[in-house]
């Protein structure tokens, strides 16, 4: 069955041209014969994909491969150690790798059409690795110490910002003060463009109360979850009505409130603050935002597409292997980290518009996809005609 956006359309994306002159403006290639920046490029992009964890031999293996030389453009015989790999990928410019993610977000958004909802969502949230103190040379510390009294382990964080469930924004955090997501995650959203229509949605790890006074002055329109607290003042009861009740919730308050900061009242324009019991655990959940025309429940139901992201990371960790590093370095880990997020986003608009059902099958079929894109490629170069035969899409 043909589908509707093919892979062949999507690596249409990241033309050979594009890599190369970005590659030529950033200085990604000076000094790098064998490992150029359009050739590590690739060489991660179907290194992402293989279903094996990826790895340095992976990728020295995945060199080796025919279909790789024809789609790199190396020449046959061509091997590099794993060793050298590493080595590049310490050293290589990763402003390169970002561009290339960058470009890809924005010319995937001729894929959505979000003007028929009043507003757009985009959520934020972070999540972080732990790896060995002896590998990791620059890392966040969380307390804990092993019976030697020493760090064992260290971490890293990304903060990402998602924009119609697709990564758009991408921060790499690894210093101690970033442990904290009132730093991180305020950062992230102040540096996303965010735009009039749009509503940011995150979790309770950024909780100052001097951040949402900042979005309120920003016009940054917000939806979070608070702690239960008495460090506010209400001011009035939105009409509410009867209780309301949504799939998961059980609505029983719409106020308009003052947010107390350190005993003082924090501004003089109010939040909103929408009170609701849990069905299943019976618990008081707390859902805070600047939103004023929308109803109770549907700021609930803003606040439940948060849990996307969390889908995101499950996705990146679990197929995409981004628990894994093949690079301890800081340039090293910013190139993985963009690598992910463009081949993230590739798989992502492939499973949407494709409208596969599950990530697996979605990167099976765009693998076999790939692969069948590079034999096209050399059926054109024994100057054979690939529109002869219907198994290659050329759409």
């Amino acid at each position: 069955m043909r589908k509707k956006v093919s892979v062949h359309s999507l690596l249409k994306l990241i033309g050979n041209d594009f890599l190369t002159s970005l590659a030529l403006e950033t200085g990604t290639n000076y000094k790098s014969k064998k490992l150029q920046g359009e050739v590590v490029f690739k060489l991660l992009l179907m290194s992402l994909l293989d279903d094996k964890k990826i790895s340095l031999r992976l990728m020295e293996k995945t060199f080796s491969n025919n279909l790789f030389k024809l789609y790199s453009g190396i020449e046959k015989g061509q091997t590099i150690r794993h060793s050298s790999l590493s080595e590049r990928i310490s050293v290589i410019n990763s402003a390169y790798f970002e561009r290339i993610h960058a470009h890809v977000y924005e010319l995937s958004e001729q894929y959505f059409d979000t003007e028929q909802e009043p507003y757009n969502i985009r959520q934020f949230d972070s999540t972080s690795l732990s790896l060995s103190a002896k590998l990791l040379k620059k890392g966040m510390v969380n307390g804990l110490k092993n019976k030697k009294g020493e760090h064992g382990k260290k971490q890293i964080k990304f903060t990402v910002g998602l924009t119609n469930n697709l990564p758009s924004n991408i921060r790499f955090y690894n210093e101690q003060k970033h442990l904290a997501e009132d730093l991180t995650l305020r950062e992230a959203i102040l540096n996303a463009n965010i735009k009039g229509t749009e509503v940011v949605v995150f979790d309770r790890g950024l909780k100052k109360r001097t951040t949402f006074q900042e979005f309120n002055q920003l016009d940054i329109f917000f939806v979070t979850r608070i702690n239960p607290t008495k460090s506010i003042k209400v001011i009035e009861q939105n009409r509410l009505g009867n209780s309301i009740e949504t799939d998961t919730l059980n609505i029983f308050s719409d106020e308009r409130v003052y947010l107390y900061h350190q005993n003082k009242s924090l501004l003089k324009k109010p939040f909103r603050l929408i009170r609701s019991h849990s069905k299943q655990t019976r618990e008081e959940l707390l859902f805070l935002t600047n939103i004023e025309d929308l109803n109770a429940d549907d700021v609930t139901e803003i606040y439940k597409r948060r849990w996307d992201i969390e889908v995101f990371f499950k996705f990146i960790k679990q197929h995409l292997h981004f628990k894994h590093l093949v690079n301890q370095s800081e340039n090293g880990i910013k190139v993985m980290m963009y690598m992910t997020m463009i081949v993230g986003i590739l798989l992502l608009l492939y499973k949407k518009l494709n409208n596969v059902k599950s990530y697996k099958i979605a990167k099976y079929e765009f693998t076999e996809e790939l692969n069948m894109e590079i034999i096209r490629e050399i059926v054109v170069i024994c100057e054979g005609d690939p529109r002869k035969s219907d198994i290659f899409d050329t759409s």
